[in-house]
């Protein structure tokens, strides 16, 4: 009798493992349309239309690079904006705005430390 009972525990052992596998393969699409969904009310809320994540970031080494793939001169860029900008006015410039605004965050505090700007505002800055 101590067989047949190990014999029966084992068949549920391995029938309750089968059926958490098929139950995380349906978790794991119901996350990806609960992204999907999240993701379209986002847009449709006027929200940011991509959704950072560390998975899909850029290379460090496509960071460095313009649309075209060649360097950006920034020193180029500071040139063309006007005497008082912001970061949507580089996010609106042809090559620095394929950049990400983090990076550009960080192209404007370098500015800021070589005295080529100085900040007037939140978020405003003005040639030097």
């Amino acid at each position: 009798m101590a067989v047949d009972l190990k014999v029966t525990v084992r068949r549920e052992i391995e029938r309750l493992k089968q059926e958490l596998g098929g139950a995380t393969g349906r978790v794991a699409a119901l996350r990806d349309e609960l992204r999907k969904y999240e993701l379209i009310y986002d847009m449709l809320d006027g929200g940011k239309t991509r959704k950072r994540s560390r998975r899909g970031r850029p290379s460090v080494g496509s960071l460095k690079r313009g649309p075209r793939g060649a360097m950006i001169d920034w020193n180029a860029v500071l040139e063309t904006l006007p005497d008082q900008f912001g970061l949507d006015t580089i996010s609106a410039h042809e090559v620095a705005g394929e950049k990400p605004r983090y990076y550009l965050r960080q192209v404007v505090v370098r500015w800021s430390k070589e005295g080529r700007i100085k900040r007037t505002a939140r978020g405003m800055y003005q040639k030097t």
